[in-house]
């Protein structure tokens, strides 16, 4: 939310806004968005490899007299490998990833125009549009702040215990999820005074993920250990051939009501005995 006075400047251009934006596009593991995909597992992970990634940002912006909320949707599914592993007969998956942060811009092409789908002032200035004035005005007053820079594909919230999450097993398609919530979580806050009138910007975040498993597994920590499915359940667990699909979505962490959503699907190879 950014909130500002009824008889300022800002108000002016902003109080008729209502502006949307929607991309996608998919790219491959090369790409320069690929690469900050990649570059924010590697603090938990070095075995992870993106080969594919396929993005799909919405953007809306609507403001008031005293108000401007913008409400900015991310997709983003990727393929990866290097998950799961072998330790004396048991395939685990590290999932210790999951709580990921791209700290950086996530620079990516959409209609022949490259876009920042992370920051913070690059959401902004996109759900605006063609509204230049109220985007030049934004940008002279923030655009040197630490909210600038910020990053919305933020999922750090969600480093909770696997165990602590929400499990369970369908024995008709043999799939093992897990889900949590988060609600109501402050990110930031901050306020500016300009010509005598105060400013003020705010987020609230409320994070949550699912994850899916094909086949039957339990939580340990940070890891999912595969095992085989309950008494009476009529499928079998290909252990070499696993794979899972990570959903973690949140209302990021912008100057308004931000929503981020990423899927992030994986496919092992057959795992190397440990």
């Amino acid at each position: 939310m950014f909130t500002y006075p009824a008889n300022s400047t800002i108000s002016n251009y902003l109080k008729s806004v209502s502006s949307s934006l929607n991309l996608k596009g998919t790219f491959d593991g090369s790409s320069s968005g690929a690469v900050e995909l990649q570059n924010s597992f590697d603090g938990w992970n070095h075995h992870i490899k993106i080969s594919n990634m396929s993005v799909a940002v919405d953007y809306s912006a609507v403001g008031n007299s005293t108000a401007l909320v913008i409400d900015k949707m991310t997709n983003v599914s990727a393929t990866v490998s290097g998950v799961f592993s072998v330790v004396n007969g048991t395939v685990t998956a590290n999932l210790g990833w999951r709580a990921f942060v791209i700290t950086g811009a996530m620079n990516l092409p959409f209609n022949g125009h490259d876009y920042d789908v992370n920051l913070a002032g690059s959401a902004m200035l996109n759900s605006l549009g063609s509204h230049e004035d109220a985007s030049g005005w934004l940008l002279n007053q923030f655009g040197h702040g630490s909210f600038w820079d910020r990053p919305t594909l933020n999922f750090s919230a969600l480093n909770t215990p696997l165990s602590t999450w929400t499990k369970n097993y369908d024995a008709s398609t043999n799939t093992t999820t897990f889900s949590k919530t988060i609600s109501g979580q402050d990110t930031f806050s901050f306020k500016a005074t300009y010509n005598g009138q105060t400013y003020s910007l705010s987020a609230t975040s409320d994070p949550s993920g699912v994850i899916a498993v094909k086949g039957y597994a339990n939580a340990s920590g940070d890891s999912l250990v595969m095992q085989p499915a309950p008494a009476g359940s009529s499928t079998d667990l290909i252990a070499a051939g696993a794979a899972f699909v990570v959903v973690a979505i949140a209302v990021g962490y912008l100057a308004y009501r931000s929503r981020t959503k990423a899927n992030v699907s994986t496919t092992a190879a057959a795992p190397t005995p440990v």
